[in-house]
């Protein structure tokens, strides 16, 4: 191709114009100079010219869609546009120029090369926890911001238009709560907006350390975003609960109890949304924050959850409660379900409208099934960039929801679809590509324009082919899946060992594919209750306190949590049934070991019989592999565990009893190999295979001591593996440890 004499940008344009500019300056046509001009000096440019279409001088061709977002390069003997419809989709349209180029067919943009994205909005996610910053690679290199800046850059160029940016500047809550108490864990991540930026009825609430260390990390990645055109947005506990010293100096205005009452040793509170004092913080909480950093376009709303929630709504963990000034008293639970959803009404509009002053494209999107019994009344009043999100933790409203979508949009807002696009919500690079292809199908085939996928982070990552799946989807649809992996592996492994690498990619994807999801254990939870360092024995109660304390100081359980000796309850729920135990137990041992162990053997195989750095790519795999099917076997056990514990318990015969002995044995003998296995994984390799913290363990994440966990667990699973199953009834009325009140005394009460 022939080599453009200037590469030439408008003055004034967006950052990613120049960003795509001296990128394809930099990485394909080094010769070139590049300047950008004035609209005055437009009719004397020659050469390479990059444009978005609010501020491209030069013309487009007549055909480009109207109302949809487009991308069109055409670059022959030295001239060319490289232009799209808006900022977020022209980094991605530098990849697929590089990747014609690169790849030897640069004919195809001598013609002009017009591609509509699948998908208007992809928020690309791979902020584990909501956080980045202080992660480990290797597990010695701490993320830093230019890792960030790798994973926008990479971000853009699949095909992704808008990123979370915020996260807070330091790792640890600002707020504690009693000795004892994990609740205030909830508040490492998602912080709301009043901890980056005050007003008059706040000032001085939280440090001015804490809101301009906070700010001033929220700024820095925006910027990052925008120069790869993507929009940065928040994702927040919204509205969340104030600090008490806010409330003491304004008691009057107190409003929901928001937390979790088994969790939390002293309530938590949100201000009053029915007083208009408190809307108007909020509202100009909203402004400060969008003044500060105008480039914000978005925010998703986290609520009833996380320190979150709206007053007297049904699902709030204490029940419906909330200030003085929105319910009185005596009313029936349908009107009081109408004054709090008229409330959330008010209070999205609010903060929207107080948005849109500053930048008018600013939306909202909150999901409603976490207060389903308000829903339907809320749902009326979402419009004009109040978009409803399709993710949640409850499950009371199902594919009707796709339904309302024209409604939607005939009101200015959008349903929000989502997909998990990695193989493994906690192990990294868990290739699944036709598991991806699915799901963005299934999206595409509903009629979502707005989505939120979650991929793996580049940095922890390097060539990851969900990925690349993503990329192919959003600007090549016309290619099949199968073409997209084998082109891929070949860019990997070469021609030759193609055909291996995809052979490993497809049983690993059936494997993902059979895999049971495990409720909460699989996701967040897997670290939250520390399933991967705690022992696995028939009677939790028989190992001394004083052992249990090296993993139990991080899990999300307080000392009377009957969790803490039975796998299937937390708190008050029933997390995973007998019964659901049994058929995943099935599952596992039915379904997903042998395309998972296939998977491993030819990965195996092949990294040894191969070199030239295919083998490194074959070794990372079987190594993915390996720790995936480890948090597999513990998925697996905890089902054990559930199924045989309590089977034992409640058999009616002595051959019954026996029976379910033998299934926890076997699952003591499993999971004590397991662990055996993944210590050795550990030390054979530091692939980055699962997140690290830089500043240690907590209960969202391992830190590097994972190892010495790993031995405590092996040790005491020898010790007490072999006694007999049994949970302790009476657990949730025990005191907490040096009370001078024996259960002997009250149980009989």
């Amino acid at each position: 191709m022939e080599q453009p004499p200037r590469i030439v940008y408008p003055t004034d344009s967006a950052p990613v114009v120049e960003t795509v500019a001296r990128a394809l300056r930099n990485e394909l046509f080094e010769k070139a100079h590049l300047s950008s001009i004035s609209s005055e000096s437009v009719h004397e440019t020659v050469g390479l010219r990059v444009a978005v279409a609010s501020n491209c001088p030069w013309p487009l061709p007549d055909d480009l869609p109207v109302h949809d977002p487009w991308m069109f390069a055409r670059i022959e003997e030295g001239n060319g546009i490289v232009a799209a419809s808006d900022p977020r989709f022209l980094y991605g349209l530098f990849g697929v120029v590089k990747e014609r180029i690169e790849s030897g067919d640069p004919n195809s943009l001598e013609g002009g090369l017009t591609i509509r994205p699948q998908f208007r909005w992809i928020t690309g996610r791979e902020d584990q926890h909501m956080l980045r910053l202080g992660y480990l690679k290797r597990r010695k290199d701490p993320v830093t911001l230019d890792d960030v800046e790798q994973s926008f850059r990479e971000a853009a160029r699949l095909g992704c238009t808008h990123v979370v940016v915020n996260e807070p500047a330091e790792r640890t809550p600002h707020e504690a709560g009693p000795e004892g108490e994990i609740y205030y864990r909830f508040y490492a991540y998602a912080i709301d907006i009043d901890q980056y930026v005050e007003t008059k009825l706040n000032k001085g609430t939280y440090p001015p350390e804490l809101l301009n260390g906070n700010l001033t990390l929220l700024k820095k990645l925006s910027a990052l975003a925008v120069k790869y055109g993507l929009t940065p947005g928040l994702y927040s506990a919204n509205p969340r609960s104030v600090p008490e010293s806010l409330l003491r100096k304004y008691p009057f205005l107190r409003g929901a109890r928001i937390d979790h009452t088994y969790r939390a040793f002293e309530p938590r509170y949100t201000l009053t949304l029915a007083h208009p004092a408190v809307r108007w913080h909020y509202a100009e909480l909203m402004r400060n924050l969008l003044r500060e950093v105008p480039e914000l376009g978005f925010m998703i709303a986290l609520l009833n959850d996380s320190g979150s929630g709206f007053e007297y709504t049904a699902s709030l963990y204490p029940g419906r409660n909330g200030g003085p000034y929105l319910v009185r008293e005596w009313r029936p639970d349908a009107e009081i379900a109408r004054l709090a959803a008229e409330n959330v009404i008010r209070y999205y509009r609010l903060i929207r409208d107080a948005a849109h002053e500053i930048n008018p494209e600013f939306r909202i999107q909150t999901g409603l099934k976490n207060i389903a019994e308000e829903a339907e009344i809320i749902l009326d009043g979402l419009d004009n960039g109040i978009d409803l999100h399709r993710i949640s933790q409850r499950s009371d409203y199902d594919d009707g929801w796709f339904g309302t979508m024209q409604r939607f949009r005939a009101k200015g807002s959008e349903m929000c679809g989502d997909a998990i696009l990695r193989g493994s919500p906690q192990i990294i690079g868990v290739p699944s590509p036709w598991q991806a292809a699915r799901k963005l199908d299934q999206l595409k085939t509903a009629g979502f324009r707005h989505v939120e996928v979650y991929i793996d982070a580049p940095f922890l990552v390097e060539s990851e082919i969900n990925r690349e799946v993503l990329h192919a989807f959003q600007f090549s649809a016309e290619r099949t899946v199968d073409e997209v992996v084998r082109e891929f592996a070949d860019r990997l492994v070469g021609s030759d060992l193609a055909d291996q690498l995809v052979a490993v990619w497809r049983a690993s994807d059936e494997a993902v594919a059979a895999t049971p999801w495990h409720s909460l254990y699989g996701g967040q939870g897997f670290t939250w209750y520390r399933w991967w360092v705690r022992p696995f024995v028939p009677n939790i109660s028989a190992i001394p306190e004083a052992d249990r304390a090296y993993y139990e100081k991080y899990i999300l359980s307080i000392f009377n949590n009957p969790h803490n000796v039975d796998f299937s309850k937390d708190c008050l729920w029933d997390l995973i049934t007998r019964s659901e135990a049994e058929d995943q137990l099935a599952k596992f041992d039915g379904e997903v070991w042998e395309p998972l162990d296939r998977a491993i053997s030819m990965a195996a195989e092949a990294a040894l019989s191969v070199a030239d750095g295919a083998n490194v790519v074959f070794e990372e795999t079987r190594d993915r592999l390996r720790a995936y099917r480890s948090y597999c076997r513990t998925l697996r056990n905890i089902s054990a565990w559930i199924a045989g514990v309590h089977g034992y318990l409640q058999a009616g015969s002595d051959s019954e009893r026996t029976r379910w002995r033998a299934v926890v044995d076997e699952m003591v003998a499993n999971e004590l190999e397991n662990a055996k296995e993944l210590l050795e994984l550990w030390e054979s390799t530091d692939l980055d295979f699962v997140v690290l913290a830089e500043h240690g363990e907590t209960m969202h994440t391992h830190g590097t001591n994972l190892p010495d966990l790993l031995r405590k667990k092996i040790d005491l699973m020898g010790q007490y593996g072999g006694v007999e199953p049994y949970i302790d009834p009476n657990y949730m009325w025990r005191m907490p440890a040096g009370s001078d009140l024996a259960e002997a005394e009250y149980l009989r009460c």
